[in-house]
């Protein structure tokens, strides 16, 4: 088998098509982007590629077994739909879809054929947060901070600010959220949100631009995640664990380890390579040995993906009237 790819949207997109040309034989054969001064420079960067504004050459093109899905969030729903009925694989950008309704028909839509999926769930191959899943004692761990700094906020006037579903959980909450049930291997059973506008309140964005999660997992762990579009920072992805005996932070200043011995805590830094970029491809890379070798396991499985966006459109139901949710998983 070899990977035969198309690329559906060239902003993050081009980092999926550096990531999948030429890995083990792939190749990226067409390009679909909407953006007429896009395609005139595509055309002359990728003369031996096709180069469309219609995503259904892809979807017709029946030498295509992966698609790679990096448009707008409003576009994943339908284009996932198109590619599980024309039989190619996916790679998509988070969120997978907007709301709970587009979940279950993707859900039932892939029972029924043998198309694979994956997120870029890009944080699952960061070293930081691999070496932090590796070092904590997930019996003692009692509280977890995780805070998505965008970092971006002029971004939220463009598309985001006329989408109908779009929300900071699903923009930038989900990556924690995502994180933080990998390093435990736990689901979280409730979450309670609040949120603001206060910093976007006169502009094109009309919905909260910053939101915290207070969520109760098993073993009366708890978690508090922020999703924070409109704060004036630098973007960046911060995280503390706190165990009985052990601190794991990492902050603009660095990564360290707070660990008591013999009633003393001793600090030290932790060597990471945060934000680690280079390794962003590997996810994809997986996937696509995932194909080239079914026994090869996906860094995010199926289950896992439709438990995420279950548990961030609770989140949202929670953000929107402010009461303490218990998430339903399917």
């Amino acid at each position: 088998m070899k990977i035969k790819a198309a690329v559906i949207g060239m902003g993050i997109g081009n980092k999926h098509l550096e990531a999948i040309e030429n890995y083990k034989g792939s190749i990226v054969k067409i390009i679909c982007e909407k953006n007429k001064n896009k395609i005139l420079r595509l055309k002359k960067k990728f003369p031996d590629k096709i180069i469309t504004s219609n995503e259904n050459v892809i979807f017709d093109n029946k030498e295509i077994n992966l698609v790679s899905i990096a448009s707008y969030d409003n576009y994943h729903f339908s284009q996932i739909v198109k590619s599980i009925k024309s039989n190619k694989n996916i790679i998509v950008e988070k969120p997978m879809c907007l709301n709970l309704k587009e979940l279950k028909i993707i859900s039932r839509l892939l029972k029924l054929k043998k198309t694979k999926i994956t997120s870029n769930l890009v944080l699952r191959v960061n070293s930081l947060f691999k070496n932090f899943k590796k070092k904590i004692d997930k019996e003692n761990v009692f509280y977890i901070e995780a805070d998505y700094l965008w970092g971006r906020r002029e971004k939220l006037n463009g598309w985001r600010s006329k989408i109908k579903d779009y929300s900071i959980t699903l923009g930038a909450g989900i990556h924690m959220i995502d994180i933080v049930m990998w390093i435990l291997n736990l689901k979280p059973k409730y979450v309670t949100a609040y949120g603001n506008d206060i910093a976007t309140k006169n502009s094109k964005f009309k919905k909260k631009s910053f939101a915290v999660y207070i969520f109760e997992f098993p073993k009366r762990i708890l978690v508090k995640i922020t999703a924070n579009a409109s704060g004036i920072f630098n973007h960046f992805h911060e995280m503390k664990i706190f165990q009985k005996n052990n601190t794991l932070i990492h902050n603009f200043n660095g990564s360290f380890n707070f660990k008591k011995i013999n009633k003393i805590t001793k600090v030290s830094r932790l060597n990471t390579k945060y934000p680690d970029k280079e390794n962003r491809k590997k996810l994809i890379h997986n996937f696509i040995d995932s194909l080239l070798n079914k026994d090869k396991k996906t860094i995010v499985s199926l289950k896992e993906q439709i438990n995420l966006m279950n548990i961030c459109f609770a989140a949202d139901k929670s953000l929107n009237n402010g009461s303490r949710i218990k998430i339903k998983y399917f």
